[in-house]
């Protein structure tokens, strides 16, 4: 979900163990010529998931290392998730809250509170609601109270144990 880390510790890893790093939305931007916003008023949710699919399949043939962030809405499209989890090692990273809330604000972004005095209530709704969908990953990692480089160096740890490695320690 926005918030947890996916796209800095993403990158960070990334450089850290020599995979390229793709954030998902971004792709779907430069495969549509289009912003995100706009995928969705032209093409609704059906086309924004069509270029998603596409968008993972060009990953997945294009690259031998890849950190992939996608969005956490993925998990409400079931082929697209499961063309996830079949062919990426995958890691839910978790906050609070109340952090993810707290870490898009400070990125600049109020839309998520912006006249919703009840935004974190349905913020707790939308991680209550996809948290045994998120379960499903190969591993989960908090984020919550750490650093960005103790979440790096954690990050990079539960990768190498997914490909059975002890780079890092």
């Amino acid at each position: 979900l926005r918030g947890a880390g996916k796209s800095t510790l993403g990158r960070a890893v990334g450089e850290r163990i020599g995979a390229t790093f793709i954030e998902l939305n971004r792709a779907i931007e430069a495969e549509s010529g289009l912003s995100i916003p706009e995928v969705f008023s032209l093409y609704g949710d059906a086309g924004y998931r069509r270029l998603e699919k596409r968008c993972i399949e060009e990953a997945m043939a294009a690259h031998d290392r890849v950190i992939l962030a996608v969005g956490g809405g993925i998990v409400g499209e079931a082929g697209n998730y499961d063309l996830l989890l079949g062919g990426f090692h995958t890691v839910w990273l978790r906050a609070s809250p109340e952090e993810h809330m707290a870490r898009v604000r400070a990125q600049g972004d109020e839309r998520p509170m912006q006249g919703k005095p009840q935004a974190m209530d349905e913020l707790r709704g939308i991680l209550q609601a996809r948290d045994r969908l998120y379960a499903q990953a190969d591993a989960q990692l908090s984020t919550s109270g750490k650093t960005v480089a103790e979440s790096t160096a954690s990050l990079a740890v539960v990768i190498d144990s997914l490909l059975g490695k002890t780079r890092f320690g």
